[in-house]
């Protein structure tokens, strides 16, 4: 299994127990979605890095999580990703280095972006 499928069932899982990401579709697709009819977190590969603590065992795996909202008013989007977004930083902060979140476009909609770090085992 991929990393990023990998991080996909965990966050499913994770998430149906956190009452602001439990109505959150997770994806782990490369590629682009253009049927948005609920919150999504699209989680894409970034990079490939070797991890200096264990440069033989493990890799640095760079992610980019998208937090998109459905709503194409900016308004009623930006009060449901206010919700969200908190939620799932305060996630990622106790199980992966994080960067910060970015507001962003996807197509017409109103996304947050947030790149991420796993290390993951070369096996």
């Amino acid at each position: 299994m991929s990393v990023r499928k990998a991080v996909e069932a965990q966050l499913q899982a994770d998430w149906g127990d956190i009452p602001e990401l439990v109505a959150l579709r997770v994806i782990a697709t490369e590629r682009e979605l253009d049927d948005i009819t609920q919150p999504t977190a699209l989680i894409r590969a970034k990079s490939y890095d070797r991890t200096a603590a264990a440069p033989q065992s493990h890799r640095n795996v760079g992610l980019l999580l998208t937090l998109i909202s459905p709503y194409l008013d900016l308004d009623r989007a930006g009060d449901q990703l206010d919700a969200i977004t908190p939620a799932a930083l305060d996630y990622l902060d106790t199980r992966y280095s994080h960067e910060a979140a970015t507001a962003v476009g996807y197509g017409s909609r109103l996304a947050f972006d947030i790149p991420f770090t796993v290390i993951a085992s070369k096996e």
